[in-house]
């Protein structure tokens, strides 16, 4: 699993019983101003406090990267501890380690300051240091080499990090703190907790190696240069992400002028984090593995699916009578886009069932496999060979507006980056493929006023400014506020679980130990509902046994690994049912498993008809791991025809301007059903949208 928090909930993110005093002599202190900083979960934490009277008055603590529902709400509660007892005492908040350690460390660093500047700074031990750090996967390990004083280099050693996202930032940090000497560098936009980690994995280096890490993070400026840039291209792309990306390869190939802008640093927005499964109706590919058994699966025989999709019709969502237009696109164009991928070199996991292996059947997923990455090497893949077309991606740059003519035909972008470029390009053609909105909060409150409190699991680019700007020109929006689904994720790292009920047999409780459904981590929307329960109290376990433990660990049917749930500590084991209903207070969990169990060894099947439940052992012990449940994406966008086209309020196409991916919300629910296949859509419009383009420029 791919990817990166939680509602602060009393007795799981209690503070912790024995106090860690980070300075003060009893809680003396000199008058006067202090700061200071260390690394968090996602970036710097930095603390301000005012002395007064031996004790602390007035206390900061910011932590911009931090997760808001977690590491947030961490330093919110460290904070008026501390102004509440006047003194710098923090105690490390569950599932909010990190956070909770840097502000200790960044309090007493701040305390001690005026008795350090006396003396020079302790330089680090000659030598090399390999220290380790907790990124979005799993630990980050780094090599650091110490030289008079100095850092000589350092090298991330290993890393599980996210293929498209985190590798990114793990390539990259450790060149940008040897030039700098400085652990304060910025950031990789779109990687910032696997940038966090790197850092602070060199930080314990300069610790270990016995010097002051406040010596190393001194403020890197950078310079930046107002420069004016104008050009003419054939098509700007507004965001490298999924659909970006292959709208972008597309009409390079075909010898189109192209500029894509992409606000991040890396490539690729959401797409590293899907589970890389491409659906391709009609596809050579596919009749080629399936030497005629293609015909009889709805993964490859278009109508055979539509019919069963036909069945998940809403009656009062339903526009065009049970035809699905913009499914019948999407379906028509996916065949073709998996074989234009696979003519291209981009890889896919072997088709089939294979007995004691993969169970991937007629559904190319992209190589290595499911959850493996092959998302993030397609998407490094497409960015590469945009730019070897001789097409540029600028990165750091966000598109701010869109140009219009006196006819209101869209003519062009203007987009400021972070390096001081301000770019005014003219086009016959903008595409927009800026993402949805799930990490803009006022956005969310405004479309989806009932999720607006809950936390979305989704990539920090996802902040809707393509809708925005659509609106501008008089673009319609359309399918907002419906219904949102929510898949599982570990509690405190939001690390994605959204195959556990295929991997790991087990059952999911609330925070009383009931359990609701037979299975429900496989639907969506119960796990929805589940959430917007009161009831419920946003507190949730999944509950497996030993065997179920090793398959999540390494799970062969589809070859992904849950591992650094156990890496990280949050799957807990205990000996007994009731050592575990006492220690989380789950009062009916004994009740639950009993009853789930006798349901499984009589043959029950799940609430889906698909299997046997499953059959919890808990003779010697078995295992919880704190999850919650988490919103992901914003199904609403703007209009478009299934062309790829930009329509207004009066469903008429706008001239020159395109969408594709979540911009446009989702293509099933334009159809009238849900949301289920987003990463196909948004790979099929933007395939959709530069062959239109192309089509239209004749």
């Amino acid at each position: 699993m791919k990817k990166s928090s939680r509602t602060f909930v009393a007795g799981i993110l209690a503070l912790s019983l024995a106090a860690c005093q980070t300075g003060g002599g009893g809680g003396k202190y000199a008058a006067g101003e202090y700061r200071a900083s260390r690394e968090g979960f996602g970036g710097p934490v930095e603390v301000a406090l005012t002395v007064e009277g031996g004790k602390i008055a007035k206390v900061e603590i910011k932590g911009a990267g931090e997760t808001p529902f977690v590491g947030g709400a961490a330093m919110e509660k460290i904070k008026e501890n501390i102004l509440k007892t006047g003194k710098a005492e923090v105690d490390i908040v569950t599932g909010a380690t990190r956070t909770s350690t840097a502000v200790k460390e960044a309090l007493a660093a701040a305390l001690a300051r005026p008795a350090e500047s006396a003396a020079p700074a302790r330089l680090p031990k000659d030598g090399k240091y390999l220290t380790k750090a907790m990124g979005h996967e799993g630990e980050i390990f780094v090599t650091t080499m110490f030289r008079n004083g100095a850092i000589a280099s350092a090298v991330v050693t290993a890393h599980e990090e996210t293929m498209g996202i985190g590798n990114f930032a793990t390539a990259r940090l450790p060149d940008r703190i040897v030039k700098a000497q400085s652990i304060a560098v910025e950031s990789v936009s779109g990687a910032t907790v696997s940038s966090g980690a790197v850092k602070a994995a060199v930080a314990q280096a300069i610790k270990n190696a016995g010097g002051d890490v406040a010596a190393f993070q001194k403020p890197v400026k950078k310079e930046v240069i107002k420069q004016e840039v104008s050009e003419r291209v054939d098509v700007v792309i507004v965001g490298a992400g999924t659909a970006g990306l292959v709208a972008g390869a597309r009409l390079a190939e075909q010898g189109k002028k192209v500029i894509l802008f992409e606000k991040m640093d890396i490539p690729g927005g959401s797409m590293a984090t899907t589970y890389s499964g491409v659906m391709n109706s009609h596809s050579e590919l596919g009749a080629a593995y399936g030497l005629g058994r293609e015909k009889q699966s709805p993964s490859w025989n278009k109508k055979a699916l539509m019919a069963v999709f036909k069945n998940y019709i809403h009656a009062e969502y339903d526009r065009f009578n049970g035809e699905q237009p913009y499914q019948n696109a999407m379906m028509d164009a996916s065949g073709k886009l998996v074989d234009w991928m696979h003519k291209i070199g981009v890889g896919f996991a072997s088709m089939g069932y294979f007995e004691g292996g993969l169970q991937y059947g007629l559904t190319p997923y992209l190589a290595p496999g499911c959850y493996q990455g092959g998302a993030g090497y397609a998407l490094m893949f497409l960015a590469d060979r945009i730019n070897t077309l001789g097409t540029r991606i600028v990165y750091g740059t966000p598109v701010t507006s869109l140009r219009t003519d006196a006819s209101g035909r869209v003519v062009g972008v203007r987009a400021e980056g972070k390096d001081g470029k301000v770019w005014d390009v003219t086009a016959d053609a903008v595409v927009l493929a800026t993402g949805g909105f799930a990490s803009n909060p006022e956005m969310v409150a405004q479309y989806y006023p009932a999720n607006k409190d809950h936390r979305f699991n989704a990539v920090a680019a996802s902040t809707g400014e393509g809708i925005v700007m659509g609106q501008a020109v008089g673009a319609a929006v359309e399918c907002m506020g419906r219904e949102l689904g929510a898949f599982m994720s570990a509690y405190g790292s939001d690390y994605e679980l959204a195959f556990m009920h295929v991997s790991t047999p087990g059952i999911m409780v609330n925070v009383d130990g009931r359990q609701f459904g037979n299975i429900a981590v496989s639907n969506h929307k119960t796990l929805a509902k589940a959430l917007l329960d009161p009831a419920n109290k946003k507190t949730f376990y999944y509950v497996f046994d030993d065997s179920g433990a090793e398959a999540t660990k390494d799970f062969d049917a589809y070859g992904l690994s849950y591992k650094p749930i156990f890496d990280r500590g949050e799957a807990l084991r205990y000996d007994s049912v009731a050592a575990a209903a006492k220690a989380l207070n789950l009062p009916e969990l004994a009740a639950t498993l009993e009853k789930h169990n006798q349901l499984a060894l009589a043959g029950q099947k799940d609430e889906f008809g698909r299997g046997k439940l499953p059959y919890i052992e808990t003779r010697d012990g078995l295992w919880l791991l704190r999850v919650i449940p988490t919103f992901y994406l914003t199904t609403g966008g703007l209009a478009i025809d299934t062309k790829a086209r930009v329509l207004d309020k009066n469903g008429a196409a706008i001239k020159g301007l395109y969408a594709a991916g979540d911009v446009t919300g989702s293509i099933e629910e334009k159809d009238g059903k849900e949301y289920g296949n987003g990463f196909d859509a948004a790979m099929t419009y933007g395939y959709i949208a530069a062959d239109t383009i192309v089509a239209e420029a004749k």
